[in-house]
């Protein structure tokens, strides 16, 4: 690492949307063949920043400067020419194309056609040179998350880039895949690229980074270099707290109380296969496994390998094409959707916002979803909105949403507090089963520990739990078993004691 060399720098960056201030005064700076960790929580700002950087968002103040050079930067394109790139959370690669057309593609003066053997002989050689591989051929819609990173990267690095900024890299990668894409992001440093490391996991920054910068609340708390720092430091730029108490992937410490398996299993399900409803779904093949009381099952694996396919069998039993459900015993393979829940299941699905809340209504009106049939609410027939709004401005102080009142449009509110609310409504109920997909995704640390908190409270009540998660600290932390798919298949359950992250991790890749 050139420790004199700055090569990009920012000064006074700020940046708002409508009143809410996501960067305020920003100063960062890149050292040449550094890798830099970018760290905080969620909402702090990081994504935003880089976002800046990459010509994605305009700043409303502040300058930029590449190699003492002040830019202008209002597109990507802009970006690309000053030799930036970024890989962001979510694949922007084209599906249908193969991998090799996905790095070619957009690149100025380049066209697709039916010769690409010049291409591919520049491409991969820059694959072999950073120990990025990747087959050239395939399409993208049939490789993995891994996979899909490593075109992105040498897609960046073959339009030219020499900085190169990773948001949440790790997000869709099990251990033994960040071990691989650290080998690789050291060859690239060696050869004098900086890279950017977003993360909120305070193990990764210590791991692989020369220098950390943290932010929250949009504000840059501090930059430090990572030999002479701590995770108690870090911990404390992070939450502004000293006395917090996080692991190193930056989640709430808990304390899950005992279970004691009981006889019958609140919910089991048995040898079910259920075929995809559409060309993106995965087939379920012969799926079995039991939820007890009490007990938090956690489901592992790499998205799109047959998570959502088995909550929403379990929800919609009538799908199923072979097996059964039984829930406390009882078979609900025949039953309709709401004649599920009022078994005592409730289910908080993955994308809060596409799929569990009404944008435009009141945060009363979506409290109500999935319980308007219940003759509480009801009167003659009627729904009855006193008492509905009753019940909903008691979730609202229960659940602690922070809100003026129960009329909010629920888009109006925050990440963690729609989350709130959608819980609040899932727990009206006395449950028996609770299914939870990716509950604490996008949340700040304090929602995060009031969904670990919640859950805890459903266990000491015999509450069963099924908590689907792609992130392997968190499912480690909260569940006391875990289930690994893989291709619509369940092809492992670990119990705590079995826990092992390489482990697991390389079953979740088809290992």
């Amino acid at each position: 690492m050139d420790k004199n060399i700055t090569v990009l720098e920012t000064k006074n960056i700020s940046k708002s949307f409508g009143k809410v201030k996501a960067l305020k005064d920003v100063n960062f700076s890149l050292y040449r063949g550094e890798i830099h960790g970018l760290l905080g929580e969620n909402g702090a700002g990081k994504s935003t920043l880089m976002k800046v950087l990459y010509g994605l968002y305009s700043a409303d103040q502040g300058d930029i400067f590449i190699n003492d050079n002040k830019v202008n930067i209002s597109s990507p394109l802009d970006s690309i020419k000053l030799g930036i790139g970024m890989i962001h959370q979510s694949s922007t690669l084209v599906p249908e194309f193969t991998a090799l057309e996905n790095v070619i593609l957009g690149i100025e003066g380049k066209k697709l056609s039916l010769d690409l053997s010049g291409e591919r002989i520049k491409v991969k050689k820059l694959a072999n040179e950073f120990g990025l591989d990747f087959p050239l051929d395939v399409k993208v819609k049939n490789l993995s998350a891994g996979i899909k990173q490593k075109v992105e990267i040498i897609r960046a690095l073959y339009r030219g880039a020499k900085i190169l900024i990773l948001d949440e890299p790790t997000t869709s990668l099990v251990e033994n895949e960040f071990d691989q894409l650290l080998k690789s992001i050291k060859a690239l440093v060696a050869e004098g690229v900086t890279v950017v490391f977003i993360t909120h996991k305070i193990r990764e920054v210590l791991q692989a980074c020369d220098r950390a910068s943290v932010l929250k609340d949009g504000e840059m708390m501090g930059t430090v270099s990572t030999t002479n720092t701590t995770k108690e430091e870090l911990v404390e730029f992070m939450f502004q707290n000293k006395d917090i108490d996080v692991t190193d992937s930056a989640l709430p410490v808990i304390e899950l109380p005992e279970v004691k398996l009981s006889k019958e299993p609140v919910c089991s399900v048995k040898n079910i296969s259920v075929k995809a409803q559409d060309k993106d779904g995965v087939n379920l093949q012969d799926i079995s496994f039991d939820i007890y009381k009490g007990e938090i099952f956690g489901i592992a694996g790499i998205s799109g390998n047959g998570q959502k396919e088995i909550a929403e069998a379990i929800i919609n039993p009538r799908r199923i094409n072979q097996g059964d459900i039984f829930i406390n015993g009882e078979s609900i393979a025949k039953l309709k959707t709401i004649e599920v829940f009022e078994k005592g299941l409730f289910y908080t699905p993955e994308d809060r916002k596409k799929e569990a809340i009404l944008p435009s209504g009141t945060i009363t009106e979506n409290m109500l979803l999935g319980h308007h049939r219940e003759k509480r609410f009801q009167h003659n027939g009627i729904l009855n909105w006193n008492k509905i709004t009753k019940e909903a401005q008691q979730s609202i102080r229960e659940f602690q949403v922070k809100t003026p009142d129960e009329k909010t449009p629920i888009g109006d509110l925050s990440g963690g507090n729609i989350q709130r609310v959608v819980i609040g409504r899932a727990l009206i109920n006395e449950l028996n089963l609770l299914i939870t997909h990716n509950p604490t995704s996008g949340l700040d640390m304090g929602s995060v520990e009031f969904v670990f908190n919640k859950l805890v409270e459903l266990k000491e009540n015999n509450c069963g739990v099924l908590y689907i998660n792609e992130d392997l600290d968190e499912l480690m932390l909260i569940s006391d078993r875990i289930g690994v798919v893989h291709a619509g298949k369940l092809v492992a359950i670990f119990t705590r004691e079995q826990y092992d992250k390489y482990k697991i991790g390389s079953l979740m890749i088809g290992g």
